[in-house]
Protein backbone atom coordinates (compact mmCIF):
# COMPACT_ATOMS: atom_id res chain seq x y z
CA UNK A 1 0.00 0.00 0.00
CA UNK A 2 1.27 3.37 -0.76
CA UNK A 3 2.31 5.15 2.08
CA UNK A 4 1.29 8.74 1.03
CA UNK A 5 -2.47 7.86 0.38
CA UNK A 6 -2.04 6.33 3.68
CA UNK A 7 -0.79 9.30 5.47
CA UNK A 8 -3.19 11.37 3.24
CA UNK A 9 -6.43 9.44 4.46
CA UNK A 10 -4.93 9.73 8.09
CA UNK A 11 -4.79 13.68 8.12
CA UNK A 12 -7.63 13.98 6.09
CA UNK A 13 -11.47 14.81 7.80
CA UNK A 14 -12.65 11.41 6.26
CA UNK A 15 -14.72 9.11 8.87
CA UNK A 16 -12.32 6.38 9.24
CA UNK A 17 -11.99 3.71 12.03
CA UNK A 18 -8.48 2.01 12.62
CA UNK A 19 -8.87 -1.72 13.49
CA UNK A 20 -5.97 -3.03 15.15
CA UNK A 21 -6.40 -6.96 15.23
CA UNK A 22 -3.67 -9.91 16.15
CA UNK A 23 -2.85 -12.46 13.48
CA UNK A 24 -1.76 -16.16 14.96
CA UNK A 25 0.88 -17.91 13.44
CA UNK A 26 -0.15 -21.99 12.65
CA UNK A 27 3.01 -23.21 14.56
CA UNK A 28 2.55 -21.20 17.51
CA UNK A 29 -0.12 -20.07 20.01
CA UNK A 30 1.83 -18.12 22.59
CA UNK A 31 3.62 -15.52 19.61
CA UNK A 32 0.38 -13.08 17.82
CA UNK A 33 1.29 -10.70 15.28
CA UNK A 34 -0.41 -6.89 15.73
CA UNK A 35 -2.18 -6.06 12.17
CA UNK A 36 -3.47 -2.36 11.51
CA UNK A 37 -6.28 -1.85 9.01
CA UNK A 38 -8.17 1.24 8.13
CA UNK A 39 -11.76 1.03 7.05
CA UNK A 40 -13.35 3.92 4.91
CA UNK A 41 -16.80 3.92 3.43
CA UNK A 42 -17.26 4.10 -0.35
CA UNK A 43 -20.59 5.82 -0.43
CA UNK A 44 -20.66 5.23 -4.30
CA UNK A 45 -20.86 1.28 -3.92
CA UNK A 46 -21.98 1.05 -0.78
CA UNK A 47 -19.18 -0.71 1.07
CA UNK A 48 -16.22 -0.53 3.16
CA UNK A 49 -12.84 -0.88 1.91
CA UNK A 50 -9.96 -2.02 3.90
CA UNK A 51 -6.48 -0.92 3.70
CA UNK A 52 -3.84 -2.92 5.39
CA UNK A 53 -0.82 -0.59 7.25
CA UNK A 54 2.34 -1.51 6.72
CA UNK A 55 4.93 -1.80 9.78
CA UNK A 56 6.78 0.99 9.34
CA UNK A 57 3.85 3.26 9.30
CA UNK A 58 2.55 1.58 12.83
CA UNK A 59 4.35 3.98 14.59
CA UNK A 60 2.74 7.13 12.69
CA UNK A 61 -0.93 5.35 13.18
CA UNK A 62 -0.38 4.82 16.74
CA UNK A 63 0.71 8.96 16.60
CA UNK A 64 -2.70 9.81 15.78
CA UNK A 65 -5.10 7.47 17.59
CA UNK A 66 -5.33 10.62 20.02
CA UNK A 67 -7.48 12.35 17.88
CA UNK A 68 -10.05 9.38 17.57
CA UNK A 69 -12.41 7.61 19.46
CA UNK A 70 -12.09 4.28 20.95
CA UNK A 71 -15.17 2.29 20.33
CA UNK A 72 -14.40 -1.40 21.35
CA UNK A 73 -11.47 -2.99 22.89
CA UNK A 74 -11.38 -7.04 23.36
CA UNK A 75 -8.37 -9.31 23.44
CA UNK A 76 -8.77 -9.89 19.64
CA UNK A 77 -8.07 -6.28 19.12
CA UNK A 78 -9.17 -2.75 19.14
CA UNK A 79 -11.53 -0.30 16.99
CA UNK A 80 -10.84 3.80 16.85
CA UNK A 81 -13.25 5.76 14.89
CA UNK A 82 -13.55 9.37 13.94
CA UNK A 83 -15.85 11.56 12.56
CA UNK A 84 -19.22 8.87 13.51
CA UNK A 85 -18.03 6.46 11.22
CA UNK A 86 -19.99 3.69 12.86
CA UNK A 87 -23.05 5.55 12.36
CA UNK A 88 -22.25 6.15 8.81
CA UNK A 89 -21.36 2.47 8.56
CA UNK A 90 -25.20 1.47 9.88
CA UNK A 91 -26.60 3.95 7.64
CA UNK A 92 -25.61 3.54 4.41
CA UNK A 93 -23.72 0.08 4.39
CA UNK A 94 -26.60 -3.14 4.17
CA UNK A 95 -25.83 -5.34 7.24
CA UNK A 96 -25.16 -8.38 5.36
CA UNK A 97 -22.26 -6.44 4.38
CA UNK A 98 -21.42 -5.31 8.02
CA UNK A 99 -21.96 -9.07 8.71
CA UNK A 100 -19.35 -10.44 5.74
CA UNK A 101 -16.29 -7.56 6.83
CA UNK A 102 -17.14 -9.03 10.67
CA UNK A 103 -16.66 -12.52 9.98
CA UNK A 104 -13.71 -12.12 7.86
Amino acid sequence: MDSKLIKEIINSQEPIAIMKYFEWPIFSNDYANARYTILRIDKKHNDIHELNIPFNLVPFILSKTGCFTKVLRLNEGIVWERMGFRELVKSNIPKAKIHQLINK
